[in-house]
């Protein structure tokens, strides 16, 4: 007996959505099929000639039996549209962000369990294997309390053209911020899902630095935990070749992760306290047992997602990246965001309202972007990083 797909229709063919049906029609997910496909605009791909196209989601959503729908759609849209598919009867998993502020995801939430259908995020550097390796680390206890940690990730540049192709890019109407919502939501989201929450954060965002944009393309971010562990995230779009070092100082070991591979550095022994506290050499260090893990691949990426989304709908399991999840990276972000605004730290649990109000005082004073360049041009494979 064949086993079970779940029946997805997709919303939104740009370069995504393009990678989305490559997934789906290339056997990559094995427990979904591609039944029907939306945009404003027909595309031409043969992947998905035979599939029913609608122009429309009201028509979608009326017409075809789908179980659920990928959307893959600007970022700007993202609350209405998975908002309308829950509503509908759909499940519904969606790009990142899953919303533009925290408080729209935790309302997206609310419906999906009013409706009883599922509401996912891809969340896709998660399945990254030196993500899920730190993670393990961390959770694990295996390199004991994390007294600080340090992640540097520079290498988001962008050129302005990037942002002049479209009507939505670099704006508080169209993004509702920058660097920290588009390109580095994913590595907030990985720091947020291996440490959690802080207590406290102070961010200095540079607005417009380096591009013609309303928004954020410069981050510097201090964060405090409970248990005295702090934190800092840089991150940048405007610097090359710029970097991505992520370093973890913890009681049992060291670790630094760069260019695909981790280096850890074990206290031989005794923990780092406790070296720091009873040697009685005035310039003595710990002993350490060195090894470098390296790393081939960014693991199942978008098609991992997408399975787990599938199995947790056909067969109950534990959906790994719900909108819970996604509200965790876009309330980190946002924490930034409000506090570069406003010039202030800012503490948690995090006031959701507060920043949708400072959201929409920006968006009241932005306008989407109305000559739009046509003379781009696109490699989206070097968009990964």
């Amino acid at each position: 007996m064949a086993e079970k797909k779940l029946k997805i229709a997709l919303v939104g063919l740009g370069p995504i959505g393009t990678l989305h049906i490559d997934n789906l029609t290339g056997g990559k997910v094995k427990n979904a099929e591609l039944v029907a496909v939306c945009d404003m605009r027909k595309v031409d791909n043969p992947k998905i000639a035979s599939l029913p196209f609608y122009e429309k989601l009201e028509d979608m959503l009326a017409n075809c039996d789908a179980d659920a729908v990928v959307a893959a759609t600007p970022s700007f849209t993202h609350f209405n549209l998975a908002k309308t598919c829950l509503e509908a009867g759909k499940h519904v998993l969606v790009e990142k962000p899953i919303s533009l502020c925290s408080f729209d995801a935790k309302r997206l939430g609310e419906i999906a369990k009013r409706a009883g259908k599922t509401c996912a995020v891809m969340l896709n550097q998660r399945t990254t294997p030196i993500y899920k390796r730190i993670k393990n680390l961390v959770s694990s206890g295996e390199i004991g309390k994390v007294n600080r940690v340090s992640w540097n990730m520079s290498n988001w540049y962008r050129p302005q053209i990037y942002f002049d192709m479209s009507s939505w890019r670099g704006l508080w109407k169209g993004e509702a911020g920058g660097v920290l919502i588009n390109q580095a939501i994913h590595n907030i989201d990985a720091f947020a899902w291996i440490f959690g929450l802080p207590q406290s954060l102070r961010a200095w965002c540079k607005f417009g630095k380096y591009h013609n944009i309303e928004v954020e393309d410069e981050v510097s971010a201090f964060m405090q935990y409970p248990d005295d562990m702090t934190a800092t995230f840089i991150t940048s779009s405007g610097e090359h070749p710029g970097t991505n070092r992520f370093e973890i100082s913890a009681e049992k070991a060291y670790l630094v992760a760069e260019n695909g591979k981790l280096s850890i550095s074990k206290f031989k022994g005794a923990t780092l306290r406790e070296f720091t506290l009873n040697t009685l050499y005035a310039f003595g260090t710990p002993e350490t047992e060195e090894s470098v893990e390296e790393f081939d691949g960014k693991g199942g990426q978008h098609a991992e997602v997408m399975e787990n989304f599938a199995d947790s709908i056909l067969n109950g399991k534990k959906c790994d990246f719900d909108s819970a999840e996604g509200a965790l990276s876009l309330t980190l972000a946002n924490a930034m965001l409000l506090s570069g605004i406003e010039n202030r730290d800012v503490c948690f649990p995090f006031d959701d309202e507060a920043y949708a109000k400072a959201l929409a005082e920006k968006q009241a004073n932005s306008r989407l972007r109305e000559n739009v360049r046509k003379d781009f041009i696109l490699d989206f494979n070097k968009s990964f990083r």
